[in-house]
Protein backbone atom coordinates (compact mmCIF):
# COMPACT_ATOMS: atom_id res chain seq x y z
CA UNK A 1 0.00 0.00 0.00
CA UNK A 2 0.85 3.33 -0.32
CA UNK A 3 2.71 4.91 2.81
CA UNK A 4 3.38 8.63 2.12
CA UNK A 5 3.96 10.82 -0.50
CA UNK A 6 5.93 13.97 -0.91
CA UNK A 7 5.87 16.42 -4.00
CA UNK A 8 7.88 19.61 -3.95
CA UNK A 9 7.02 22.33 -7.35
CA UNK A 10 4.44 20.32 -8.88
CA UNK A 11 2.36 22.64 -10.67
CA UNK A 12 0.25 24.39 -8.01
CA UNK A 13 2.04 22.52 -4.98
CA UNK A 14 5.14 24.32 -3.74
CA UNK A 15 5.47 21.16 -1.03
CA UNK A 16 3.91 18.34 0.36
CA UNK A 17 4.71 15.37 3.12
CA UNK A 18 1.73 13.93 3.39
CA UNK A 19 0.88 9.86 5.12
CA UNK A 20 -1.53 7.72 3.69
CA UNK A 21 -3.55 4.80 5.21
CA UNK A 22 -5.17 1.91 4.61
CA UNK A 23 -9.01 1.36 4.03
CA UNK A 24 -10.72 3.67 1.87
CA UNK A 25 -9.98 6.91 1.51
CA UNK A 26 -12.12 10.28 -0.27
CA UNK A 27 -10.69 13.16 -1.95
CA UNK A 28 -12.71 16.43 -1.89
CA UNK A 29 -12.53 19.94 -2.90
CA UNK A 30 -13.93 22.72 -4.77
CA UNK A 31 -14.45 22.81 -8.11
CA UNK A 32 -11.17 24.26 -9.60
CA UNK A 33 -8.99 22.67 -6.54
CA UNK A 34 -6.98 20.79 -7.99
CA UNK A 35 -7.93 17.23 -7.12
CA UNK A 36 -6.78 15.03 -9.83
CA UNK A 37 -3.23 16.66 -8.45
CA UNK A 38 -3.00 13.96 -6.12
CA UNK A 39 -3.69 11.20 -8.78
CA UNK A 40 -1.54 13.48 -11.96
CA UNK A 41 1.51 13.33 -8.98
CA UNK A 42 1.22 9.44 -8.66
CA UNK A 43 1.14 8.54 -12.63
CA UNK A 44 3.72 10.83 -13.14
CA UNK A 45 5.88 9.06 -10.81
CA UNK A 46 5.17 5.90 -11.89
CA UNK A 47 6.14 6.75 -15.21
CA UNK A 48 3.33 8.48 -16.92
CA UNK A 49 3.96 10.85 -19.87
CA UNK A 50 5.74 14.22 -18.45
CA UNK A 51 5.57 17.68 -19.55
CA UNK A 52 7.47 20.71 -18.75
CA UNK A 53 4.57 22.68 -17.91
CA UNK A 54 4.15 20.48 -14.99
CA UNK A 55 7.30 22.36 -13.45
CA UNK A 56 5.59 24.98 -10.69
CA UNK A 57 6.56 28.06 -12.25
CA UNK A 58 9.65 29.30 -11.84
CA UNK A 59 11.32 26.76 -10.69
CA UNK A 60 13.80 24.48 -12.34
CA UNK A 61 11.91 21.09 -11.38
CA UNK A 62 9.51 19.18 -9.77
CA UNK A 63 10.10 16.16 -7.17
CA UNK A 64 7.36 13.47 -6.56
CA UNK A 65 8.27 10.48 -4.36
CA UNK A 66 6.01 7.50 -3.50
CA UNK A 67 6.63 4.96 -0.78
CA UNK A 68 4.87 1.42 -0.58
CA UNK A 69 4.60 -0.84 1.88
CA UNK A 70 4.83 -3.96 0.03
CA UNK A 71 5.00 -6.69 3.14
CA UNK A 72 1.95 -8.85 1.89
CA UNK A 73 2.63 -8.31 -1.93
CA UNK A 74 5.02 -11.52 -3.26
CA UNK A 75 4.98 -10.26 -6.58
CA UNK A 76 6.45 -6.89 -6.26
CA UNK A 77 8.77 -8.74 -4.07
CA UNK A 78 9.99 -10.77 -6.07
CA UNK A 79 10.71 -8.27 -9.33
CA UNK A 80 12.26 -6.07 -7.07
CA UNK A 81 14.92 -8.89 -6.31
CA UNK A 82 14.90 -9.94 -9.71
CA UNK A 83 16.17 -6.54 -10.51
CA UNK A 84 18.70 -6.59 -7.41
CA UNK A 85 16.67 -3.59 -6.08
CA UNK A 86 15.49 -5.68 -2.99
CA UNK A 87 15.91 -3.67 0.24
CA UNK A 88 15.61 -5.50 3.99
CA UNK A 89 12.92 -3.04 5.08
CA UNK A 90 9.87 -3.90 3.24
CA UNK A 91 9.17 -1.00 1.15
CA UNK A 92 9.22 0.21 -2.47
CA UNK A 93 10.20 3.71 -2.67
CA UNK A 94 9.59 5.41 -6.24
CA UNK A 95 11.08 8.72 -7.10
CA UNK A 96 10.69 10.71 -10.33
CA UNK A 97 11.88 14.45 -11.18
CA UNK A 98 10.95 16.73 -14.05
CA UNK A 99 12.88 19.35 -15.44
CA UNK A 100 11.86 22.41 -16.60
CA UNK A 101 12.93 21.57 -19.85
CA UNK A 102 10.85 18.38 -20.19
CA UNK A 103 13.20 15.86 -19.18
CA UNK A 104 13.10 13.41 -16.40
CA UNK A 105 15.00 10.68 -14.09
CA UNK A 106 13.61 8.06 -11.95
CA UNK A 107 14.53 5.84 -8.98
CA UNK A 108 13.75 2.49 -7.58
CA UNK A 109 15.13 2.35 -4.39
CA UNK A 110 17.26 5.08 -4.20
CA UNK A 111 18.81 3.24 -7.85
CA UNK A 112 18.63 4.85 -10.96
CA UNK A 113 15.87 3.22 -13.53
CA UNK A 114 13.85 3.65 -17.07
CA UNK A 115 10.64 5.00 -17.20
CA UNK A 116 9.59 1.91 -18.52
CA UNK A 117 11.10 0.01 -15.98
CA UNK A 118 9.00 1.54 -13.40
CA UNK A 119 5.73 1.60 -15.55
CA UNK A 120 5.76 -2.36 -14.87
CA UNK A 121 6.73 -2.08 -11.89
CA UNK A 122 3.59 0.62 -10.90
CA UNK A 123 1.24 -1.72 -12.69
CA UNK A 124 2.03 -4.18 -9.64
CA UNK A 125 1.58 -1.14 -7.44
CA UNK A 126 -1.50 0.95 -8.33
CA UNK A 127 -4.62 0.59 -10.79
CA UNK A 128 -6.72 3.64 -11.60
CA UNK A 129 -10.17 3.51 -12.26
CA UNK A 130 -11.32 6.74 -14.43
CA UNK A 131 -13.64 8.03 -16.37
CA UNK A 132 -11.39 6.74 -19.64
CA UNK A 133 -11.48 2.97 -18.23
CA UNK A 134 -15.37 3.26 -17.89
CA UNK A 135 -15.42 3.42 -21.30
CA UNK A 136 -12.58 1.17 -22.12
CA UNK A 137 -15.57 -1.38 -20.88
CA UNK A 138 -17.27 -0.84 -23.97
CA UNK A 139 -14.86 -2.47 -25.97
CA UNK A 140 -14.70 -6.61 -26.73
CA UNK A 141 -11.16 -7.26 -25.14
CA UNK A 142 -11.79 -5.81 -22.08
CA UNK A 143 -14.56 -7.44 -21.87
CA UNK A 144 -13.47 -10.72 -22.40
CA UNK A 145 -9.64 -10.12 -20.48
CA UNK A 146 -12.47 -9.16 -17.43
CA UNK A 147 -14.34 -12.52 -17.73
CA UNK A 148 -11.18 -14.81 -18.07
CA UNK A 149 -9.35 -12.62 -15.34
CA UNK A 150 -12.90 -13.22 -13.20
CA UNK A 151 -12.47 -16.67 -14.19
CA UNK A 152 -9.13 -16.99 -12.74
CA UNK A 153 -8.02 -18.86 -16.48
CA UNK A 154 -5.11 -16.31 -17.65
CA UNK A 155 -3.09 -18.57 -17.66
CA UNK A 156 -4.94 -20.73 -19.82
CA UNK A 157 -6.02 -18.17 -22.38
CA UNK A 158 -2.36 -17.06 -22.40
CA UNK A 159 -1.68 -21.05 -23.95
CA UNK A 160 -4.19 -21.10 -26.22
CA UNK A 161 -2.89 -17.94 -27.99
CA UNK A 162 0.37 -18.89 -28.34
CA UNK A 163 -0.84 -22.32 -29.59
CA UNK A 164 -3.07 -19.88 -32.07
CA UNK A 165 0.58 -17.60 -33.08
CA UNK A 166 2.18 -20.73 -33.48
CA UNK A 167 -0.16 -22.06 -35.82
CA UNK A 168 -0.38 -19.09 -37.80
CA UNK A 169 3.50 -19.19 -37.97
CA UNK A 170 3.70 -22.29 -39.62
CA UNK A 171 0.73 -21.33 -41.90
CA UNK A 172 2.52 -18.41 -43.13
CA UNK A 173 5.66 -21.50 -43.39
CA UNK A 174 3.25 -23.61 -45.61
CA UNK A 175 2.02 -21.04 -47.82
CA UNK A 176 5.55 -19.43 -48.32
CA UNK A 177 6.67 -23.07 -49.71
CA UNK A 178 3.92 -23.62 -51.71
CA UNK A 179 4.16 -20.33 -52.97
CA UNK A 180 7.48 -20.72 -54.45
CA UNK A 181 7.27 -23.67 -55.94
CA UNK A 182 7.89 -22.75 -59.57
CA UNK A 183 10.32 -20.23 -58.05
CA UNK A 184 11.94 -23.49 -56.53
CA UNK A 185 12.02 -25.81 -59.64
CA UNK A 186 13.71 -22.57 -61.84
CA UNK A 187 15.79 -21.70 -59.18
CA UNK A 188 17.14 -25.87 -58.73
CA UNK A 189 17.38 -26.28 -62.70
CA UNK A 190 19.81 -22.62 -62.44
CA UNK A 191 21.94 -24.20 -59.42
CA UNK A 192 22.11 -27.45 -60.94
CA UNK A 193 23.42 -25.94 -64.21
CA UNK A 194 26.03 -23.83 -62.59
CA UNK A 195 27.26 -27.43 -60.14
CA UNK A 196 27.19 -29.34 -63.25
CA UNK A 197 29.79 -26.64 -64.53
CA UNK A 198 31.88 -26.53 -61.13
CA UNK A 199 32.03 -30.03 -61.13
CA UNK A 200 33.19 -30.43 -64.64
CA UNK A 201 36.55 -28.64 -63.25
CA UNK A 202 36.72 -30.55 -59.89
CA UNK A 203 38.69 -27.72 -58.31
CA UNK A 204 39.59 -29.40 -54.79
CA UNK A 205 40.15 -27.19 -51.61
CA UNK A 206 43.95 -25.92 -52.00
CA UNK A 207 44.49 -26.99 -55.70
CA UNK A 208 44.39 -23.54 -56.93
CA UNK A 209 47.34 -22.52 -54.49
CA UNK A 210 49.50 -25.33 -55.56
CA UNK A 211 48.75 -25.20 -59.34
CA UNK A 212 49.97 -21.51 -59.50
CA UNK A 213 52.92 -22.07 -57.45
CA UNK A 214 54.02 -25.09 -60.05
CA UNK A 215 53.02 -22.74 -62.88
CA UNK A 216 55.01 -20.28 -61.65
CA UNK A 217 58.15 -22.44 -61.38
CA UNK A 218 57.52 -23.89 -64.80
CA UNK A 219 57.54 -20.73 -66.35
CA UNK A 220 60.98 -19.79 -65.28
CA UNK A 221 62.41 -23.60 -65.31
CA UNK A 222 65.26 -22.34 -67.58
CA UNK A 223 65.72 -19.28 -65.11
CA UNK A 224 66.29 -20.97 -62.67
CA UNK A 225 68.62 -23.95 -64.02
CA UNK A 226 70.83 -21.24 -65.05
CA UNK A 227 70.81 -19.46 -61.59
CA UNK A 228 71.41 -23.11 -59.84
CA UNK A 229 74.06 -23.97 -62.02
CA UNK A 230 75.70 -20.76 -61.29
CA UNK A 231 75.75 -21.00 -57.47
CA UNK A 232 76.50 -25.16 -57.69
CA UNK A 233 79.81 -23.63 -59.66
CA UNK A 234 81.01 -20.66 -57.37
CA UNK A 235 80.59 -23.12 -54.05
CA UNK A 236 82.44 -26.09 -56.27
CA UNK A 237 86.31 -26.93 -55.09
CA UNK A 238 87.03 -28.12 -58.72
CA UNK A 239 86.94 -23.82 -59.07
CA UNK A 240 89.92 -21.93 -57.22
CA UNK A 241 87.92 -18.82 -56.92
CA UNK A 242 84.96 -20.67 -54.95
CA UNK A 243 83.53 -19.96 -51.25
CA UNK A 244 84.71 -23.53 -50.23
CA UNK A 245 88.45 -22.75 -51.80
CA UNK A 246 88.74 -19.31 -50.03
CA UNK A 247 87.02 -21.11 -46.60
CA UNK A 248 89.87 -24.14 -46.92
CA UNK A 249 92.47 -21.15 -47.56
CA UNK A 250 91.02 -19.34 -43.82
CA UNK A 251 91.07 -22.21 -41.91
CA UNK A 252 94.51 -22.95 -42.82
CA UNK A 253 95.86 -19.73 -42.07
CA UNK A 254 94.02 -19.68 -38.32
CA UNK A 255 95.77 -23.32 -37.68
CA UNK A 256 98.72 -21.91 -38.05
CA UNK A 257 98.18 -19.44 -34.75
CA UNK A 258 96.50 -22.39 -32.79
CA UNK A 259 99.74 -22.88 -30.54
CA UNK A 260 99.92 -19.27 -29.94
CA UNK A 261 96.15 -18.46 -29.37
CA UNK A 262 93.89 -21.04 -27.53
CA UNK A 263 90.83 -19.16 -29.00
CA UNK A 264 91.94 -20.46 -32.56
CA UNK A 265 90.74 -23.98 -31.99
CA UNK A 266 87.03 -22.52 -31.72
CA UNK A 267 87.54 -20.42 -34.62
CA UNK A 268 88.58 -23.27 -36.82
CA UNK A 269 85.55 -25.85 -35.94
CA UNK A 270 83.21 -22.96 -36.60
CA UNK A 271 85.05 -22.65 -40.14
CA UNK A 272 84.63 -26.22 -40.16
CA UNK A 273 80.70 -26.31 -39.57
CA UNK A 274 80.27 -24.21 -42.37
CA UNK A 275 82.03 -26.06 -44.89
CA UNK A 276 79.90 -28.57 -44.04
CA UNK A 277 76.58 -26.57 -44.70
CA UNK A 278 77.47 -25.52 -47.82
CA UNK A 279 78.93 -28.74 -48.84
CA UNK A 280 75.21 -29.92 -48.10
CA UNK A 281 73.67 -26.60 -49.64
CA UNK A 282 76.17 -28.64 -53.09
CA UNK A 283 74.53 -31.72 -52.78
CA UNK A 284 71.02 -30.45 -52.35
CA UNK A 285 71.59 -27.54 -55.26
CA UNK A 286 73.08 -30.51 -57.70
CA UNK A 287 69.51 -33.04 -56.62
CA UNK A 288 67.48 -30.11 -57.68
CA UNK A 289 68.88 -29.41 -60.51
CA UNK A 290 68.86 -33.45 -61.73
CA UNK A 291 65.15 -33.04 -60.92
CA UNK A 292 64.60 -30.06 -62.90
CA UNK A 293 64.13 -29.80 -66.73
CA UNK A 294 62.28 -28.13 -69.36
CA UNK A 295 58.92 -30.15 -69.94
CA UNK A 296 56.50 -28.03 -72.76
CA UNK A 297 53.91 -30.31 -72.60
CA UNK A 298 53.57 -29.97 -68.76
CA UNK A 299 53.66 -26.17 -68.82
CA UNK A 300 51.24 -26.29 -71.77
CA UNK A 301 48.75 -28.79 -69.87
CA UNK A 302 49.34 -26.55 -66.56
CA UNK A 303 48.16 -23.09 -68.28
CA UNK A 304 45.32 -24.75 -70.01
CA UNK A 305 44.15 -25.45 -66.17
CA UNK A 306 45.10 -21.89 -64.80
CA UNK A 307 42.95 -20.55 -67.79
CA UNK A 308 40.05 -22.61 -66.93
CA UNK A 309 39.69 -22.15 -63.83
CA UNK A 310 40.32 -18.42 -64.07
CA UNK A 311 37.86 -18.05 -66.75
CA UNK A 312 35.00 -19.98 -64.17
CA UNK A 313 36.02 -17.58 -61.70
CA UNK A 314 35.53 -14.22 -63.54
CA UNK A 315 32.67 -15.53 -64.49
CA UNK A 316 31.19 -15.59 -61.27
CA UNK A 317 32.97 -12.49 -60.07
CA UNK A 318 34.73 -14.34 -57.27
CA UNK A 319 38.53 -15.47 -56.81
CA UNK A 320 39.59 -18.80 -57.85
CA UNK A 321 40.42 -19.10 -54.14
CA UNK A 322 36.77 -18.93 -53.17
CA UNK A 323 35.86 -21.50 -55.69
CA UNK A 324 35.66 -24.44 -53.80
CA UNK A 325 33.59 -22.78 -50.50
CA UNK A 326 31.49 -20.73 -53.92
CA UNK A 327 30.66 -24.69 -54.90
CA UNK A 328 29.34 -25.75 -51.46
CA UNK A 329 27.21 -23.24 -51.13
CA UNK A 330 25.54 -23.99 -54.06
CA UNK A 331 24.91 -27.71 -53.30
CA UNK A 332 23.71 -27.07 -49.63
CA UNK A 333 21.06 -24.56 -51.13
CA UNK A 334 20.07 -27.28 -54.17
CA UNK A 335 20.13 -29.80 -51.33
CA UNK A 336 17.94 -27.34 -49.76
CA UNK A 337 14.95 -26.50 -52.44
CA UNK A 338 14.79 -30.61 -53.57
CA UNK A 339 14.34 -31.04 -49.67
CA UNK A 340 11.42 -28.46 -49.57
CA UNK A 341 8.97 -30.92 -49.93
CA UNK A 342 10.34 -33.28 -47.21
CA UNK A 343 10.20 -29.95 -44.96
CA UNK A 344 6.93 -29.16 -46.37
CA UNK A 345 5.47 -32.57 -45.35
CA UNK A 346 7.03 -31.74 -41.59
CA UNK A 347 5.42 -28.43 -41.22
CA UNK A 348 2.49 -29.36 -42.02
CA UNK A 349 2.06 -32.35 -39.61
CA UNK A 350 3.56 -29.88 -37.28
CA UNK A 351 0.81 -27.56 -37.84
CA UNK A 352 -1.63 -30.77 -37.29
CA UNK A 353 -0.31 -31.56 -34.01
CA UNK A 354 -0.21 -27.94 -32.34
CA UNK A 355 -4.10 -27.51 -34.14
CA UNK A 356 -4.59 -30.65 -32.12
CA UNK A 357 -3.31 -29.15 -29.06
CA UNK A 358 -5.11 -25.27 -29.39
CA UNK A 359 -8.73 -27.62 -30.00
CA UNK A 360 -8.34 -29.30 -26.51
CA UNK A 361 -6.98 -26.46 -24.83
CA UNK A 362 -9.72 -23.95 -26.29
CA UNK A 363 -12.34 -26.39 -25.63
CA UNK A 364 -11.18 -26.60 -22.18
CA UNK A 365 -11.07 -22.31 -21.93
CA UNK A 366 -14.57 -22.30 -23.34
CA UNK A 367 -15.98 -24.55 -20.43
CA UNK A 368 -14.27 -22.51 -18.10
CA UNK A 369 -15.88 -19.45 -19.54
CA UNK A 370 -19.56 -20.59 -19.34
CA UNK A 371 -19.02 -21.65 -16.28
CA UNK A 372 -17.72 -18.26 -14.98
CA UNK A 373 -19.65 -16.46 -17.06
CA UNK A 374 -23.03 -17.76 -15.59
CA UNK A 375 -21.60 -16.71 -11.55
CA UNK A 376 -20.59 -13.24 -13.54
CA UNK A 377 -23.73 -12.44 -14.25
CA UNK A 378 -25.20 -13.05 -10.73
CA UNK A 379 -22.92 -10.90 -9.44
CA UNK A 380 -22.66 -8.00 -11.55
CA UNK A 381 -26.98 -8.24 -11.59
CA UNK A 382 -27.27 -8.60 -8.36
CA UNK A 383 -24.52 -5.08 -7.81
CA UNK A 384 -25.72 -2.97 -10.29
CA UNK A 385 -29.59 -3.75 -8.76
CA UNK A 386 -28.28 -2.83 -5.48
CA UNK A 387 -26.96 0.74 -7.27
CA UNK A 388 -30.67 1.79 -8.05
CA UNK A 389 -30.97 -0.20 -11.27
CA UNK A 390 -33.84 -2.43 -9.61
CA UNK A 391 -34.66 -3.78 -13.02
CA UNK A 392 -31.43 -4.08 -14.41
CA UNK A 393 -29.97 -7.50 -15.70
CA UNK A 394 -26.41 -8.29 -16.94
CA UNK A 395 -25.49 -10.99 -19.13
CA UNK A 396 -23.02 -12.49 -20.48
CA UNK A 397 -22.92 -13.73 -24.50
CA UNK A 398 -20.56 -16.21 -25.78
CA UNK A 399 -20.46 -16.04 -29.70
CA UNK A 400 -19.01 -18.59 -31.76
CA UNK A 401 -15.64 -16.93 -33.18
CA UNK A 402 -15.79 -17.28 -37.02
CA UNK A 403 -12.08 -17.34 -36.86
CA UNK A 404 -10.53 -20.33 -37.28
CA UNK A 405 -7.59 -20.73 -34.51
CA UNK A 406 -8.35 -17.44 -32.92
CA UNK A 407 -6.12 -16.39 -30.43
CA UNK A 408 -8.65 -16.12 -28.41
CA UNK A 409 -10.09 -18.91 -28.04
CA UNK A 410 -13.50 -20.49 -29.95
CA UNK A 411 -15.72 -17.52 -29.00
CA UNK A 412 -16.53 -13.82 -28.43
CA UNK A 413 -17.11 -12.69 -25.16
CA UNK A 414 -19.91 -10.12 -25.30
CA UNK A 415 -21.58 -8.15 -22.16
CA UNK A 416 -25.33 -7.29 -22.70
CA UNK A 417 -27.33 -5.23 -20.37
CA UNK A 418 -30.81 -4.09 -19.86
CA UNK A 419 -32.15 -1.38 -17.52
CA UNK A 420 -35.27 -1.40 -17.58
CA UNK A 421 -38.22 -4.60 -17.77
CA UNK A 422 -39.45 -3.56 -21.32
CA UNK A 423 -35.58 -3.67 -22.61
CA UNK A 424 -33.98 -6.37 -24.34
CA UNK A 425 -30.45 -7.25 -23.80
CA UNK A 426 -28.06 -5.53 -25.88
CA UNK A 427 -24.33 -4.88 -25.99
CA UNK A 428 -23.51 -2.20 -23.52
CA UNK A 429 -22.48 0.71 -26.30
CA UNK A 430 -26.09 0.40 -27.91
CA UNK A 431 -27.99 1.34 -24.48
CA UNK A 432 -26.27 2.22 -21.62
CA UNK A 433 -25.79 6.37 -20.56
CA UNK A 434 -22.90 7.52 -18.56
CA UNK A 435 -24.48 7.53 -15.04
CA UNK A 436 -25.47 3.56 -15.76
CA UNK A 437 -22.18 2.76 -16.72
CA UNK A 438 -20.21 4.27 -13.67
CA UNK A 439 -22.24 1.55 -11.81
CA UNK A 440 -21.74 -1.37 -14.24
CA UNK A 441 -17.53 -0.38 -14.33
CA UNK A 442 -17.70 -0.06 -10.43
CA UNK A 443 -19.58 -3.65 -10.20
CA UNK A 444 -17.20 -4.89 -12.19
CA UNK A 445 -14.77 -3.85 -10.35
CA UNK A 446 -15.78 -5.31 -7.41
CA UNK A 447 -16.77 -8.40 -8.83
CA UNK A 448 -13.01 -8.98 -9.70
CA UNK A 449 -11.12 -6.98 -6.63
CA UNK A 450 -10.71 -10.92 -5.08
CA UNK A 451 -8.56 -11.72 -8.25
CA UNK A 452 -6.12 -8.85 -7.86
CA UNK A 453 -2.99 -8.30 -6.67
CA UNK A 454 -2.72 -4.38 -6.54
CA UNK A 455 -2.42 -2.94 -3.11
CA UNK A 456 -3.57 0.08 -4.37
CA UNK A 457 -6.40 1.24 -6.23
CA UNK A 458 -7.75 4.64 -7.32
CA UNK A 459 -11.73 5.87 -8.43
CA UNK A 460 -11.63 8.68 -10.59
CA UNK A 461 -15.04 10.32 -10.46
CA UNK A 462 -16.65 6.83 -10.93
CA UNK A 463 -19.92 8.61 -9.15
CA UNK A 464 -20.05 11.30 -11.73
CA UNK A 465 -24.28 11.99 -12.93
CA UNK A 466 -25.53 9.53 -9.81
CA UNK A 467 -28.16 10.46 -7.36
CA UNK A 468 -27.50 10.92 -3.72
CA UNK A 469 -29.56 7.46 -3.03
CA UNK A 470 -27.16 5.51 -5.81
CA UNK A 471 -24.35 7.88 -4.09
CA UNK A 472 -24.39 6.54 -1.20
CA UNK A 473 -24.71 2.49 -2.08
CA UNK A 474 -21.40 3.68 -4.06
CA UNK A 475 -19.77 5.16 -1.14
CA UNK A 476 -20.76 1.74 1.09
CA UNK A 477 -19.52 -0.40 -1.73
CA UNK A 478 -16.43 1.42 -2.17
CA UNK A 479 -16.04 1.86 1.95
CA UNK A 480 -16.38 -2.46 1.72
CA UNK A 481 -13.36 -2.49 -0.96
CA UNK A 482 -11.10 -1.00 1.14
CA UNK A 483 -11.61 -3.00 4.08
CA UNK A 484 -9.11 -5.30 1.71
CA UNK A 485 -7.59 -3.02 -0.20
CA UNK A 486 -6.57 0.82 0.13
CA UNK A 487 -8.52 2.46 -2.08
CA UNK A 488 -8.37 6.01 -2.88
CA UNK A 489 -11.39 8.60 -3.92
CA UNK A 490 -12.18 11.37 -5.86
CA UNK A 491 -15.84 12.50 -5.62
CA UNK A 492 -18.26 15.78 -5.83
CA UNK A 493 -20.63 13.72 -4.03
CA UNK A 494 -21.17 14.25 -0.50
CA UNK A 495 -22.68 11.01 0.19
CA UNK A 496 -19.75 9.55 -1.06
CA UNK A 497 -17.40 11.53 0.72
CA UNK A 498 -18.81 10.17 3.94
CA UNK A 499 -18.36 6.68 3.38
CA UNK A 500 -14.67 7.18 3.74
CA UNK A 501 -12.32 5.88 6.52
CA UNK A 502 -10.30 8.62 6.02
CA UNK A 503 -11.07 11.66 4.19
CA UNK A 504 -8.68 14.16 2.72
CA UNK A 505 -10.09 17.85 1.67
CA UNK A 506 -7.78 19.87 -1.50
CA UNK A 507 -7.36 23.60 -0.74
CA UNK A 508 -6.70 26.40 -3.33
CA UNK A 509 -5.30 29.58 -1.79
CA UNK A 510 -3.56 32.66 -3.46
CA UNK A 511 -0.04 34.52 -1.74
CA UNK A 512 0.42 37.92 -3.58
CA UNK A 513 -0.37 36.61 -7.30
CA UNK A 514 0.99 33.26 -7.02
CA UNK A 515 -1.72 30.00 -6.67
CA UNK A 516 -1.20 27.42 -4.36
CA UNK A 517 -2.75 24.19 -3.49
CA UNK A 518 -2.33 21.66 -0.36
CA UNK A 519 -3.76 18.42 0.59
CA UNK A 520 -4.67 17.82 4.26
CA UNK A 521 -6.36 14.89 6.32
CA UNK A 522 -9.60 16.28 7.68
CA UNK A 523 -10.27 15.12 11.42
CA UNK A 524 -14.01 15.52 13.82
CA UNK A 525 -15.71 18.34 13.05
CA UNK A 526 -12.93 19.18 10.01
CA UNK A 527 -14.93 16.22 7.99
CA UNK A 528 -18.51 17.25 9.38
CA UNK A 529 -18.13 20.44 7.76
CA UNK A 530 -16.85 19.58 4.88
CA UNK A 531 -19.82 16.95 4.27
CA UNK A 532 -21.59 20.30 5.04
CA UNK A 533 -19.89 22.47 2.27
CA UNK A 534 -20.52 19.59 -0.45
CA UNK A 535 -24.40 19.08 0.59
CA UNK A 536 -25.14 23.08 0.81
CA UNK A 537 -22.54 25.33 -0.83
CA UNK A 538 -20.41 27.99 0.70
CA UNK A 539 -23.00 29.20 3.26
CA UNK A 540 -22.73 26.63 5.86
CA UNK A 541 -25.74 26.77 8.57
CA UNK A 542 -26.44 24.77 11.76
CA UNK A 543 -29.42 22.81 9.22
CA UNK A 544 -26.32 21.75 6.78
CA UNK A 545 -24.03 20.86 9.55
CA UNK A 546 -27.16 18.44 10.89
CA UNK A 547 -27.79 16.97 7.76
CA UNK A 548 -24.04 16.71 7.47
CA UNK A 549 -23.88 14.40 10.57
CA UNK A 550 -26.71 12.44 9.23
CA UNK A 551 -25.35 11.19 6.26
CA UNK A 552 -22.04 10.42 8.00
CA UNK A 553 -23.91 8.60 10.74
CA UNK A 554 -25.53 6.65 7.66
CA UNK A 555 -22.69 6.08 6.17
Amino acid sequence: MLTHIHIRDLATIEELHLPLHKGCTMITGETGAGKSIFIEAIELALGGRASQNIVRPGKEKADISLCFDITDFPKVIQCLKNLDLYQETPECIIRRVITSDGRSRCYINGSPATVQLVKELGELLFHLHGQHEQQVLLKSDTQREMLDRFADHLPLAAQVKQLADEWKQLDQAIQSLREKTLQRTERSDYLRFQLEELQAVSLQPGEWETLSTEHHRLTHAEELMRHVQQAIQQLSEEDQQNALSFLHAIRKTIESIQTVEPKASEWVNTINSIIIQLNDLTSELENYLEQTELDPEKLQAMEARVSQIFNLSRKHKISPQELAAFKERLMTEFETLNSSDETLVKLEAQQKTVAQDYQLLAEKLSLSRKKAATKLEKEMTATIRSLSLPHGEFKIELEKESQPLSAHGKEKVIFLIKTNPDQTLQPLAKVISGGELSRLSLAAHLALAHRTTIPTLVFDEVDTGLSGATAEKIGKLLRKLGESYQVFCVTHQPQVAACGHHHLLVEKYFIEKSTYSRLRLLIGEEKTREIARMLGGEKITEKTLAHAREVLQGA
